[in-house]
């Protein structure tokens, strides 16, 4: 199964910008700062999500496991780059913080330092992706 990677540039700092890569397995997003990848979270498994947490030996990026994943939200898989908008924002504080919308749809939140950032997709806290 064909993937897709695109990168959408911050519209307030040029240096930051968000990956989204999807490889026909599973998606991520990843906030870069100055190209280093700086945060990032689980978007969604194409693969039926193995029962138990797993990390394939081959590195490939991690699969969620089904017990952290909503089961009643179903994600159709990225098919275009129109379709993820990033609403970014900077805080008090200067950070820049990024929300992933997908068709529309608020699906995860990256901070720099969020390894896992946020997603609206789990039910648990885990290594993949945190409860938003």
């Amino acid at each position: 199964m064909p993937g897709i990677r695109f990168k959408v540039p911050c519209e307030l700092d040029k240096s930051y910008a968000v990956v989204i890569q999807d490889d026909g397995r599973v998606a991520y997003a990843y906030l870069e700062m100055f190209e280093d990848a700086v945060a990032d979270v689980w978007l969604y498994n194409h693969l039926e999500a193995p029962a138990n947490g797993f990390w394939p030996q081959d590195g490939q990026p991690a699969l969620n496991p089904a017990e952290y994943i909503n089961k009643e939200i179903r994600i159709s898989p990225i098919t275009n780059p129109n379709e993820i908008r990033c609403e970014w924002t900077e805080t008090s504080d200067g950070m820049i913080e990024v929300d992933i919308l997908l068709r529309g749809k608020f699906i995860a939140q990256l901070i720099p330092g969020a390894k896992p950032g946020w997603s609206a997709l789990v039910i648990k806290d885990g290594p993949l992706a945190l409860v938003y």
